[in-house]
């Protein structure tokens, strides 16, 4: 009570009323489905009454993008979590923060390494299908995390709207860039994103204006942001034909 605001599912949502309780077209939690819990407050949320989700869950899903639930309540690595023949039928999966998209010589890229229980996803797929996680005895491990801790000056608000550009490579005066250089993403003069650079395919994440006071300024449907990529040895650099930002896609 008072620090949750509202749950936000696939196209529906419930907001805490004092005087009525839980008001809104989202009346249950499904155990295939994902959610965003807005808060007031750092918090921990406990889920009570509630039984384990069966590992062989299946997930109908439709073309586009869809909120799912990760039916484990432990961590497990996306490429095996995602089975090889279901790799192509995904253009990517993003979590809070964080994304990854198939690419066909280098795997599952980006910040999003392992999928994990309590966590909801965005399964971004190409047409409708059927579709079940990995989860087998002998592959319940993490994958290998990438740090995507940032500098603590860096600073910029989770939106529930989000876009990812994924980046192949960027050249500083003739040279790739290097592990840990800084990638910060701007609407006008508001940082709207950032990430250090990981690797061949990093991604960036860039917050879209969802209406609250945090996510004031941020990128609305057909602004461009800009991107600063600053280097260890301290020079700045602009980069140039960057896509426009729209809501919940994976950009390249």
């Amino acid at each position: 009570d008072g620090i949750v605001t509202g749950v936000i599912g696939e196209g529906i949502a419930a907001n805490p009323n004092p005087a009525f309780g839980w008001v809104g077209g989202l009346t249950h939690v499904s155990p295939t489905s994902g959610y965003w819990v807005k808060v007031n407050a750092d918090a921990n949320l406990v889920v009570e009454e509630v039984y384990p989700s069966d590992p062989e869950l299946v997930y109908d899903l439709h073309a586009g993008a869809n909120l799912i639930s990760f039916p484990y309540e432990g961590s497990i690595a996306i490429q095996d979590a995602i089975l090889s023949e279901y790799s192509g039928e995904f253009s990517g999966f993003i979590g809070e923060g964080v994304a990854a998209t198939y690419n066909p010589n280098l795997g599952w890229v980006g910040g999003l390494t392992e999928f994990s229980g309590g966590k909801g996803y965005w399964a971004k797929a190409n047409s409708d299908l059927e579709f079940s996680f990995n989860i087998s005895d002998d592959l319940r491990r993490i994958g290998d995390s990438i740090d995507l801790t940032l500098p603590d000056e860096i600073e910029f608000n989770q939106s529930i709207n989000q876009s990812f550009y994924f980046i192949e490579d960027v050249i500083l005066d003739g040279q790739s860039i290097k592990d840990g250089d800084l990638i910060l993403a701007y609407n006008g003069n508001v940082l709207v994103g950032a990430r250090k650079w990981t690797g061949v395919y990093s991604e960036v994440p860039v917050m879209g204006y969802d209406g609250s006071v945090a996510t004031f300024g941020y990128m609305n449907l057909g602004e461009s942001p800009t991107f600063k990529v600053i280097s260890n040895n301290g020079k700045e650099y602009l980069l140039e034909s960057v896509p426009d930002w729209s809501n919940n896609e994976i950009l390249n």
